[in-house]
């Protein structure tokens, strides 16, 4: 099956087509230039997206060590009013007695 993009590309001096191949070329530099300038745009993308999710995870990192600080926290106040109620306890039953 003959390709008829391989066909253009195929010097054919009895057609006499230099200005045809000339064309067909500048045409596939434009679109390559164009492919190019596309990768180029999708790689700077790519490199922004992955700086955002570097961040991101960071900032959940962050979050979930702030969450466990603050159920640190609560624990030990837990331990504190218990230990107060207690102590209150105590000292009412040391006035009554």
């Amino acid at each position: 099956m003959p390709s008829s993009f391989a066909s253009r590309l195929t010097p054919n001096a009895s057609r006499g087509n230099d200005m045809d191949n000339s064309k067909i070329f500048d045409t596939l530099e434009r679109k390559l230039e164009r492919l190019l300038n596309r990768l180029s745009s999708l790689e700077s993308e790519n490199a922004k997206l992955k700086s955002d999710l570097t961040a991101a995870r960071k900032v959940e990192k962050e979050a979930s060590e702030s969450k466990g600080a603050a159920e640190r926290l609560e624990k030990d106040q837990d331990a504190v009013r218990e230990r107060l109620e207690k102590l209150i306890a105590s000292l009412e039953a040391a006035e009554k007695g």
